[in-house]
């Protein structure tokens, strides 16, 4: 078999754990009998771009050497698109004829090499060492040495690079297998838009790894700290530095930092000992004489060789959030994790241990929480993958049988569900390559879009005769999937006398409610399946309903995450830490009971705290006695809810745990407290615990008991705020993201595709028919737009003009009047004072 390994940098060029890798698999392969050849960039001031010569080794691989130098700066274009290159590979390849390339790091190089491999017909595998195919600066970092978002499409620089990404993507899709270092890595990866089908972990391996003896480290005095990373900034050496300038000067730590030279380490406390980088052959002894490795890492890492070599060696470690070495050390158990790039944190964390060095030495001899792996075994794992490549046993999944190329949102409300539940799903999908279109079920151009997407979806829908007419005709004429989708339990006639919100209601409001329930139930009898947010939703669709369900989780929208992106860019507003509740109808007074008696006892031991409320909630009088510290919050548009949870130290989401209609709804409230880092402490729903590690990325709490103990841990702890609130920014972006959904999605439409082809549309029940004649009108079909707003002195101007509603009212229409004034408020926001009035028309 010929195999090829293929980097933009290689031994002895350019040295790192990156380009080790490549050259390890190249030699393991010749040993293995197979011709292995390797295609690499060379970096060097003197020699001509594009010079190409061949090598030996000396190991029995051939090393065909380009150089790139002039193209290593990331705002070259030919950094990752490289024709020049490509067509010296090119011939290459067809000199070479290898049957599988393995490529590595390929900044220089381009990613264009791998559809030329696939097109030479090699087998091609890629591991992604680092996050180079979605960030430019390949470690989610920009220049400032600031983090860009997890999720690169999910920031506020995600527009950047739009041609760049698009480009690599196409080229990404050449790859048969993709490799991650870690299961971190991979599902960044993944929320990235990797097919999860393709990609695999195969973890670094070290060589000959360190078995811990299992015992702690022992003996009196200064605690030894250890840091390795140099004076690179990524590295974080500029973050210890200023942390051990904040300690000052002390007799109980010691920090040996190496590959740091005396001018670096100068003004620095005594404590502090500068050292040049040390030799493989050293690192065992220097290991053995420490307590701690420092690891304070502003770079997002797919991996972290030296944090298993110490956790191997029996050391404990203090890392930041950087995703590979939070893989091997659990915070509290082997070591520490804090925020990256946050100087104080690290400097409190350090000085927590030396206070206590018994204590701190208790986290050392646990070893990595995540098993360490030996190299020979990854050696072993990826030439048994060419073989498998090569022979055919490792194949890709196959494509779905039906494909949908197109989807049309009938939509029956706006707002935020509007938002969630078919503008998110459509941007989804829009990143899939599928076409979709969201009207309004007043929409006359329904049926000719109904007559030629692949699927229609009917979202909170309610019945009307034109809709009626519409699904008659396409059960009858097409095999076109109807489904039918509602976030909220609004289908079950039986609820009746158990939601308490709805007793605020005037009865005639109440009747109203109730018929919409039973036409919501008639279209929702039209369909072919049921799309659900919740778990409930979905049980409650088969049982009440009879008709299958998937469930489509509420998740991340790219406007509101780069809006929470912006947002995260600023410190918290200074003042007092701020608990808040924002409700999303006047329905909530029901839920915010069973939290308002901790929150008054909470507010008389802290007088220094604030209450925000948002929303139409109507507290009862106890809290009164806290005067302005309640601060009562108008609805906002949605665009700008992210500076209002920034500005929030703690979300509180609670919910009465007595109906099925609480049990059914989504844990939306964490997920954009979560997109701007805030913790959130929530009722133990479902969702809510599906949601929410406790501890970890959010609290659970069903007693008053339990919510006061999370709200004083919170207010007691600003570190705890910032690691909970990290830990749930990462849990959303991850696996709620646009290219996530888009995915879920698009196999909810598969499916339900090939279940009306196979076996035509769902028989009809024997329910009885609800509806009102609301006929197809083109002036009565707006639907909210979704866009983040181009003139925000405008913006500012409409908001002060529509606080007019709120203040004042509908004279005449009491409380009612109140609601709509409020709504008229987030209208002229939106759309105007235009479309106030468009709306009062209606």
């Amino acid at each position: 078999m010929r195999v090829a390994q293929v980097s933009g940098h290689y031994p002895p060029n350019f040295v790192s754990g990156g380009t080790l890798v490549p050259q390890r698999l190249a030699r393991a392969a010749a040993r293995a009998g197979h011709e292995s050849m390797v295609f690499a960039g060379y970096l060097d001031e003197g020699r001509p771009p594009l010079e190409t010569w061949v090598e030996d080794d000396g190991s029995g691989v051939e090393v065909t050497w380009v150089v790139t130098t002039p193209w290593i700066y990331e705002t070259d274009r030919r950094n990752y698109d490289n024709p020049a290159v490509e067509a010296a590979f090119r011939t290459w390849l067809e000199l070479k004829r290898p049957d599988v390339v393995h490529f590595h790091s390929i900044q220089t190089l381009g990613g264009s090499l791998l559809p030329a491999a696939k097109e030479a017909g090699a087998r091609v595998v890629l591991t992604m060492h680092d996050f180079w195919w979605f960030c430019s600066h390949q470690f989610l970092v920009d220049r400032q040495m600031r983090f860009r978002g997890l999720v690169v499409s999910c920031g506020a620089r995600g527009g950047e690079e739009q041609e760049r990404t698009a480009r690599l993507r196409e080229m990404l899709s050449h790859a048969d297998v993709i490799l991650a270092p870690s299961a971190i890595a991979r599902d960044v990866f993944v929320a990235n838009g990797v097919d999860p089908d393709r990609i695999r972990v195969d973890e670094n391996g070290i060589e000959n790894p360190p078995a811990h003896a299992g015992a702690g480290r022992t003996g009196d005095g200064a605690l030894r700290l250890l840091y390795t990373g140099g004076p690179n900034p990524l590295k974080g050496w500029g973050i210890l530095r200023g942390a051990a300038e904040l300690l000052g000067e002390r007799d109980d730590l010691i920090l040996d930092a190496y590959g740091i030279d005396r001018s670096d380490a100068e003004g620095l406390p005594h404590w502090v000992r500068p050292h040049p980088q040390y030799g493989r052959e050293e690192i065992e002894g220097i290991l053995a004489s420490h307590d701690f490795l420092v690891l304070p890492s502003i770079m997002r890492e797919s991996h972290s060789i030296v944090t298993r070599e110490a956790l191997g060696a029996g050391l404990a470690v203090v890392c930041s959030d950087t995703l590979g070495p939070e893989e091997a050390v659990r915070h509290g158990y082997n070591g520490l994790v804090v925020p990256a790039g946050n100087t104080a944190a690290l400097a409190d964390a350090l000085t927590g241990l030396a206070a206590d060095a018994s204590a701190a030495r208790e986290l050392t001899g646990r070893g990595s929480v995540s098993p360490i792996r030996d190299l020979s075994d990854q050696i072993a794992g990826d030439l048994a993958l060419y073989d498998g490549l090569v022979d055919g046993s490792a194949q890709r999944s196959p494509a779905p049988a039906f494909s949908v190329r197109s989807v049309l949102f009938v939509v029956g409300i706006d707002g935020a569900p509007l938002r969630y539940r078919a503008q998110l799903p459509a941007e989804a999908l829009e990143m899939q390559g599928v076409r979709t279109y969201v009207r309004s079920y007043r929409d006359p151009e329904l049926p000719s879009l109904a007559a030629r997407v692949d699927a229609v979806v009917l979202y909170r829908v309610p019945a009307t005769d034109d809709i009626m007419s519409l699904t008659r005709q396409i059960r009858r004429h097409r095999r076109v999937p109807l489904l039918f989708d509602v976030d909220d339990l609004i289908f079950d006639l039986e609820l009746r006398g158990q939601l308490a919100g709805l007793s605020k209601l005037p009865p005639a409001e109440q009747r109203m409610w109730w018929r919409g329930v039973a036409r919501y139930r008639t279209t929702m009898e039209a369909c072919d399946v049921y799309i659900g947010s919740t778990a409930e939703l979905c049980r409650q669709a088969e049982l009440v309903v009879g008709m299958p369900s998937a469930r489509f989780p509420n998740g991340v929208g790219r406007l509101l995450a780069q809006q929470s992106d912006r947002a995260l860019a600023r410190p918290r507003s200074a003042g007092p830490i701020r608990i808040g509740y924002f409700s999303g109808t006047s329905t909530h007074d029901h839920d915010w009971a069973v939290v308002e008696p901790v929150i008054v006892r909470v507010m008389q031991h802290h007088p220094e705290i604030e209450l925000w409320l948002g929303g139409l909630l109507e507290p009862s009088k106890a809290l009164d006695a806290f005067g302005d510290r309640v601060r009562r919050m108008p609805f906002r548009p949605w665009y700008e809810l992210p500076a209002v949870l920034r500005d929030t130290d703690i979300c509180l989401a609670p919910l009465a745990l007595d109906n099925r209609f609480n049990e059914s709804k989504s844990a939306i409230k964490w997920l954009e407290a979560a997109l701007v880092a805030t913790p959130t402490i929530a009722s133990p729903t479902e969702p809510f615990r599906e949601a929410i590690d406790p501890g970890r990325t959010g609290f659970l709490a069903s007693t008053e008991q339990e919510w006061e103990e999370a709200i004083e841990l919170l207010i007691g702890s600003a570190a705890e705020r910032t690691r909970v609130g990290a830990q749930a920014q990462r849990e959303v972006l991850l696996h709620y993201s646009p290219e996530i959904q888009g995915r879920r999605y698009l196999a909810i439409l598969e499916k339900a595709v090939a279940r009306v082809r196979l076996r035509g549309h769902r028989p009809p029940s024997d329910w009885e028919p609800v509806t009102d004649d609301e006929r197809l009108d083109a002036t009565r079909a707006h639907v909210d737009t979704y866009a983040l707003p181009q003139t925000p002195v405008r913006r500012s101007r409409l908001r002060a003009a529509g606080g007019i509603f709120v203040e004042q009212g509908l004279v005449g229409l009491g409380r009612s009047g109140t609601r709509l004034a409020r709504r008229a408020a987030r209208v002229a926001v939106n759309e105007g004072l235009v479309g106030v009035a468009r709306r009062i028309v209606r």
